[in-house]
């Protein structure tokens, strides 16, 4: 049985500000860390046989926080990166809808496969991660393993444990403060199959 434990990280001052952002590297706020440690306390009777985490400060900052390890003991995937929001990164929508009014009814319109500018689509996203998280099944199959990511990213993870649509990534949320665990109980791992198109910039 291969146990994985899924954590968003913390708040940060983007967060708060309630803005698009994905590849822009800030740190945690104060209430980003207290939450981390929360999630600490939540799981510290936990052996993680792996940490897993994205390469960007607000994800490595939640992962030592919540564990007491230190980055050299982490496993880090690049892949495992939020969406990048391009030429959208730090602002909120409606400065979106004012002053990229075309690409904001683009994206309206196919929000799966409309590639933003000097970012990327949610297929060549959610496809990445897709590809990444199938890698850590093979890698850690039986193991207890603890991911640290972006509530895209996890959300992705989500629909592809439970075999949903694409489409259902809307109806879920990662919480800060919080952890989701699900349990894979098969004697073989096999290659978990999303629904996303393939899509590239």
């Amino acid at each position: 049985m291969t146990n994985i434990y899924l954590v968003r990280h913390g708040e940060t001052e983007l967060n708060k500000k309630k803005v698009y952002y994905g590849w822009t590297d800030v740190p945690l706020t104060l209430e980003g860390e207290a939450e981390c440690k929360v999630v600490g306390e939540k799981l510290k009777d936990i052996y993680f046989q792996a940490v897993i985490t994205s390469p960007l400060i607000r994800t490595i900052s939640s992962s030592e926080i919540i564990t007491g390890l230190n980055k050299d003991e982490f496993k880090i995937y690049e892949e495992l990166k939020e969406i990048n929001f391009g030429i959208w990164e730090k602002l909120h929508y409606t400065e979106i809808e004012k002053a990229y009014r075309e690409e904001w009814l683009k994206w309206s319109k196919d929000w799966q496969g409309y590639c933003l500018p000097e970012g990327e689509s949610f297929n060549s996203f959610y496809n990445r991660v897709k590809l990444c998280f199938n890698n850590i099944l093979e890698k850690y199959k039986g193991k207890t393993i603890l991911i640290v990511g972006h509530q895209g990213a996890l959300k992705i993870i989500a629909t592809l444990i439970l075999n949903l649509k694409v489409e259902d990534f809307w109806t879920l949320t990662f919480q800060s403060g919080s952890y989701s665990h699900f349990q894979i109980d098969k004697g073989d791992i096999g290659t978990l199959q999303g629904q996303g198109k393939d899509n590239t910039c």
